[in-house]
């Protein structure tokens, strides 16, 4: 997709308009055995009752991808489908993690936070008559005052404490509008569940649009009371251990200065990653409780058969792949590659689609769900594959083989007693996923550059470092093969990168 798309869309659904709920959860991995399909020895997963309701009773994608991974921006463009350098700052975000811009809007891992708020797909759900809330962490960096336009409820943070978490509110039955406190004992899942759930049950006459944002399993992976020494017979005993995890210097010297530099892993590190391991599966453990108890209201309110169940998340994560002791910020599988399920009217069960996507398309395939006629946005609806149904106007556009990846330095110190940072300032990139059907082949392309916004301005006229990998003889992406490609592939994979950075 090079071309920002102006949604027309005209949807029949029948007299009703469908429900739609969708569960974004934060850091959750796809290949380390956090989501589905379950890749952990035996089938295990933290999410047993998900699985089956959403995975075994929906659809999953088996080439789901985050656009950037990182928080801030993926929800972004999440929330609006569009790239990441078209809800850029152009000036300096002071702090990297939330802050001001030069003109003194808020701003965000380098995201431009009135180019997101004023268009998220709430606008477009609430012009077509849908009530439209909120529950959980919407964008990193919040600040107090009326929700963005189209959005009824609003119970929102930037992620919070996974213990007394504070939220902004208005619109939300028995909380005051403006911002909430919650007590110490209060778990902030089940805080995001009692309360999206008990607005479902207050808007269940009405179509509604309900964001259900658990914190889980983002640091600092604090489990709820109830399962705070869980862990089930059958479990891994340890983090995963790919071919990438705790490689020496020798085997990542041909990978960018992050990677290149990073120290073998201390004893200290290791049980530091397996405890980390440990503790997301058991925060995700509410997350499941969230899922199915919100389904079961559907099905005892009596909405279950017209609404969709949609539950992705924000990107994947690191335990020791490359060195790195934990995180995400980086180009490779681990960090870019998410579940996507989805399970309502008119989607088959036990299925999979195979196309390629990204974040960016989630919001057009809400908004055709939703019957929205336009809106603009550069990512695709995947509603037809979805429903296995593809139009003479789909097959004539045909969908994508590959997924466009970008981010830009916010920076990292040590995590788990390791001396190296978990980025520097030479982990800005922009990326290319070719898949199977790619002229290309299966392969990860990508281009780096050093900088960390300030006082210059990144834009990737200069390449510092290369990174090319053939996914089907290197899927832990340990071989740089960049240096032994043709020129021709080398400049053919140059200008198609740039041309995917030229979107607007």
């Amino acid at each position: 997709m090079r071309t920002t798309t102006l949604l027309s869309i005209v949807v029949s659904i029948g007299a009703v308009k469908p429900n739609i709920i969708f569960f974004l959860t934060d850091d959750q991995d796809q290949l380390l055995g956090g989501s589905m399909p379950a890749t952990a020895p035996g089938g295990a997963t933290p999410i047993p009752k998900t699985q089956k309701l959403l995975g075994d009773g929906g659809m999953l994608a088996d080439n789901m991808y985050i656009h950037t991974p990182i928080c801030c921006p993926s929800r972004a463009e999440t929330f609006t489908g569009r790239y990441f350098h078209n809800l850029k700052v152009e000036g300096q975000c002071p702090a990297g993690y939330g802050g001001q811009d030069d003109e003194g809007n808020l701003c965000c891992m380098h995201v431009d936070e009135k180019l997101v708020n004023n268009y998220t797909m709430a606008t477009g759900l609430s012009d077509a008559g849908y009530k439209v809330g909120m529950f959980g962490k919407y964008l990193n960096y919040l600040s107090t005052g009326p929700p963005p336009p189209g959005f009824d409820a609003w119970m929102a943070n930037g992620g919070g404490a996974y213990y007394a978490p504070q939220f902004f509110t208005h619109g939300i039955t028995g909380l005051p509008d403006g911002s909430v406190n919650f007590n110490e004992t209060d778990y902030t899942t089940a805080v995001v569940g009692n309360f999206s759930n008990a607005w479902i049950r207050e808007v269940k006459d009405e179509p509604f649009v309900a964001f259900i944002n658990p914190k889980a399993c983002h640091e600092p992976f604090l489990p709820s009371p109830w399962y705070n020494n869980t862990w089930e017979d059958g479990w891994p005993a340890t983090a995963p251990r790919p071919a990438s995890w705790n490689t020496t210097k020798q085997q990542r010297a041909n990978h960018h200065p992050t990677i290149a530099n990073m120290d073998l892993l201390s004893d200290e590190t290791v049980t530091c990653i397996d405890e980390t391991f440990k503790n997301r599966w058991r925060t995700l453990l509410s997350v499941d409780d969230l899922i199915a108890d919100t389904h079961q209201l559907c099905v005892d309110l009596g909405i279950v058969d017209r609404t969709y169940f949609i539950y992705s998340s924000d990107h994947g994560f690191q335990l020791g792949e490359l060195n790195l002791a934990m995180d995400k910020r980086n180009v490779y599988e681990f960090d870019i590659k998410i579940h996507l399920a989805i399970k309502g009217p008119g989607i088959p069960q036990g299925a999979t689609f195979s196309q390629p996507a990204t974040n960016v398309d989630i919001a057009p395939t809400i908004l055709e769900l939703a019957g929205v006629t336009s809106m603009q946005v550069d990512g695709r609806s995947l509603v037809p594959y979805l429903k296995q149904s593809p139009t003479s106007n789909d097959q004539q556009r045909p969908w994508r083989n590959s997924t466009y990846h970008e981010y830009y330095f916010v920076g990292l110190p040590p995590k788990c007693g390791q001396n190296n940072p978990i980025e520097t300032p030479d982990n800005n990139f922009i990326a290319v996923r070719h898949q199977h059907g790619s002229p290309f082949g299966n392969i990860l392309y990508a281009e780096f550059t050093t900088g960390t916004q300030g006082p210059g301005f990144v834009n990737f006229s200069t390449i510092d470092f290369y990174e090319l990998y053939n996914m089907d003889n290197d899927p832990w992406q340990l071989n740089n093969i960049y240096n032994t490609t043709t020129q021709q592939v080398r400049d053919a994979l140059h200008q198609d990168v740039h041309q995917w950075l030229q979107c607007k």
